[in-house]
């Protein structure tokens, strides 16, 4: 399940950066204006004149348009700097003015014009994240726990496993954290680091359940657990390596899909084979309702769920009260899947593995 998460959160954050809000001419007249009044950028454009100029200077004394250095210390905090502040400023100077003509708002750089909140870009989406990574906090502390229990008896078979789960949730917790900060305040780095650790995460939940399904925990299959362990680390930093060169939003897009997707046969392969060698009954339903039995189909429960919180994404919208739009839905649709995630991973080993049901 976790792979689809940020398959959805790297698919859908925005292939596209250029927006039409960017090209309305009173938003880029409404910036050179901040510029110049604030941030000192009055030498960037020679064709204003010394009347326009001292006109801009006048409306600012009386109304006060533009923050001026140094800006408030919540935004400092933030990580705000004054052109950029221009920009949100601007940002939200038009789509007022548009709102109140009755037109569309429009989107910024492939954002809407959200409300800051003590400086907080987008305050849900911030809010949601966080939300998210507790439940893999929880998770590692599991795994963690499970993981001491197989040294200590002496289970080198199951370490391994449990290892591989442990991964992907200190990698999930990352990523859930650069998340966070992306979404406190949009800044070139932040992107990147947010759809580094995205791809980290679709790429780890893909050696785990690989290792899982292909039994590569087994002693007889260390070779070939190693050989997946480096293939999957050159894959990522060849991954990386590759946006670092020459960004590309579809490149990123399309091999997130490509790793999802194997991704997903393999967690629905593995929750049916499990499901159908743990039945009791030659009734369906009846072993549907058995919660002995359809414990088993929680991957293929959750992706479901997490695949259906992906229509948020597809149907965006302008953000309600300029603070809630699609995708800080689908970060708040993500939350409750991951709770449900490591203690069936831990069932599964537990009960499947060790009772060698499902061998």
């Amino acid at each position: 399940m976790i792979f689809l998460v940020y398959l959805a959160l790297v698919a859908f954050l925005g292939p596209v950066r250029a927006s039409l809000g960017d090209d309305l001419p009173e938003f880029q007249r409404c910036v050179q204006k901040c510029d110049v009044l604030t941030c000192g950028g009055a030498s960037k454009y020679p064709e204003i004149t010394e009347r326009e100029l001292l006109q801009w200077k006048t409306q600012q004394q009386i109304y006060h348009l533009f923050d001026e250095l140094p800006l408030p210390l919540d935004l400092r905090l933030v990580g705000w700097q004054c052109l950029p502040n221009c920009d949100y400023q601007c940002q939200r100077i038009v789509t007022k003015d548009r709102v109140s003509k009755g037109q569309e708002v429009y989107q910024f750089h492939g954002k809407w014009p959200f409300v800051r909140v003590l400086g907080i870009q987008e305050l849900f989406s911030t809010l949601f994240s966080i939300g998210n990574w507790f439940p893999h906090y929880w998770g590692a502390k599991l795994i963690w726990k499970q993981c001491g229990k197989e040294i200590r008896a002496g289970n080198s078979p199951f370490v391994k496993l449990y290892w591989s789960y442990l991964v992907v949730a200190l990698v999930a917790m990352c990523a859930w954290f650069f998340s966070t900060i992306f979404h406190l305040r949009d800044t070139w780095n932040r992107e990147r680091l947010d759809y580094f650790f995205a791809g980290a995460t679709v790429l780890s939940g893909f050696h785990a359940i690989a290792v899982r399904v292909f039994k590569l925990y087994l002693p007889q299959h260390d070779r070939k657990r190693q050989l997946l362990g480096l293939v999957t680390l050159l894959a990522y930093f060849g991954h990386v390596t590759r946006l670092l060169t020459n960004w590309s939003y579809t490149y990123n897009m399309q091999a997130n899909v490509f790793c999802g997707l194997l991704q997903n046969v393999l967690w629905i392969y593995h929750s049916v084979t499990c499901f159908r060698k743990s039945r009791r009954s030659s009734s369906l339903k009846a072993d549907l309702l058995n919660k002995d039995v359809n414990w088993t189909l929680t991957p293929l429960a959750l992706v479901l769920s997490v695949s259906a919180g992906m229509s948020f994404e597809l149907f965006d919208f302008a953000p309600i009260l300029d603070l809630v739009d699609a995708h800080a839905l689908w970060h708040l649709a993500t939350i409750w899947p991951a709770l449900f995630w490591y203690s069936y991973m831990v069932r599964d080993v537990e009960e499947g593995l060790k009772d060698r049901k499902y061998e």
